[in-house]
């Protein structure tokens, strides 16, 4: 369980052009979940989807993982967390070009000084397990945007982080490569892992496989649908 109290953020603190990015947000996210935080640009929801994934730190509040305080930890210890608790897929899904498929989605195992021949077993079986194992030595500038998307969420589970973090995942997709995420996310899901989402769009978070939507305006959440 992740839960945030009274989380506020503050972007340029003290200076004439201060940003109150989260006002006081109260929060519990649930484990085993798929989470979707939706709202208009500028509404906080990519600042709070930094803050839960401990990408940034709140201004004031405090955030627990598990019941334990995570948002006054040492940077040391809040890397190590990021590489073994989260796993990312960008809006962007920031690849690295003139890499293959294959080494991409290994990219996030090496600071961990793992097996290589570990690693690339455990990278094969994600990409076959996403329907990619026969484009895993393709560069992957090459890929379609599904098949980019996919490549990147094989990435972002690596290390087998138990929560999956996604901004706006679909933001560039067509309405059945947006079905064909939602049903990655809710296979995740039946995996025991939690998946956060931030989205504007009406297709991920009306989706039949979504448990909960946080809604934000302002900086504040204006409403919580189950």
């Amino acid at each position: 369980m992740i839960e945030l109290q009274s989380v506020t953020k503050l972007y340029n603190e003290g200076r004439a052009n201060q940003v109150e990015a989260l006002r006081g947000i109260d929060l519990t996210v649930a484990r085993n979940a798929v989470t979707v935080l939706k709202g208009p640009s500028g509404s906080g929801k990519t600042t709070l989807l930094s803050l839960i994934a401990c990408m940034a730190r709140p201004t004031s509040g405090r955030i627990s993982l598990d019941g334990e305080l995570v948002s006054g930890l040492p940077e040391s210890f809040l890397t190590e967390l990021r590489r073994t608790t989260f796993g990312f897929v960008f809006q962007r899904f920031n690849l690295v070009r003139g890499l293959s498929v294959l080494e991409n989605v290994m990219l996030p195992a090496v600071p961990l000084g793992q097996d290589h021949a570990d690693v690339r077993a455990r990278a094969m079986e994600r990409l076959d397990a996403l329907d990619l194992a026969g484009k895993a030595q393709m560069k992957v500038e090459q890929l379609s945007g599904g098949e980019t998307q996919r490549a990147a969420i094989a990435r972002a589970l690596i290390n087998d982080a138990p929560i999956l973090i996604a901004d706006e995942p679909t933001a560039n997709l067509d309405t059945v490569l947006a079905e064909r995420f939602i049903d990655i996310v809710t296979g995740l899901r039946a995996e025991g892992r939690t998946v956060i989402i931030t989205s504007h769009d009406p297709r991920i978070w009306g989706a039949e496989g979504v448990d909960a939507v946080i809604e934000l305006r302002d900086g504040q959440i204006t409403g919580e649908f189950a």
